[in-house]
């Protein structure tokens, strides 16, 4: 957990897990990231759990509260996760994305960048989505469809 990460109470987590890392973005001097990532409060975040941190100064990865991150999940830089959402086992999450509240993204799912998932979707076991999900909507399949 680096110095760019403020957390809430009565997160759990997990073996290995790396918060704070530097996004993955072309064209950026490793050592001159400034941005940070805020985690909300009861969060589980499992073992080789990866959250990034953006680039820019001010700028924030966002996990809120009541969220279960399992193993091997991606967060990538710029990402918004609101309260009450499961990210489960080896899903990617690409750079700003936003997941609605609710939502829960199934095993091996991989959510382009810049994709909003709204608020209580489902995303299907090893889905790709690349387009946003409209709210109280199941999603599945590669191309990811509803």
């Amino acid at each position: 957990i680096t110095d760019a990460v403020t957390m809430g109470t009565d997160n759990v987590i997990g073996a290995y897990a790396v918060i704070g890392s530097n996004g993955e973005m072309r064209n950026t001097e490793p050592d001159a990231f400034q941005g940070g990532v805020i985690i909300g409060n009861n969060n589980t975040i499992s073992e080789h759990v990866t959250i990034q941190r953006p680039y820019e100064e001010g700028e924030l990865t966002i996990i809120g509260d009541n969220n279960i991150l399992m193993a091997h999940s991606h967060v990538g830089h710029h990402v918004r996760i609101f309260d009450n959402c499961e990210i489960c086992t080896s899903v990617v999450l690409g750079g700003y994305c936003r997941i609605g509240y609710g939502s829960k993204i199934k095993l091996g799912a991989i959510i382009r960048n810049r994709i909003t998932i709204e608020p209580e979707v489902i995303i299907g076991m090893g889905s790709v989505v690349t387009k946003d999900v409209p709210a109280l909507t199941t999603a599945y399949g590669n191309p990811a469809r509803w």
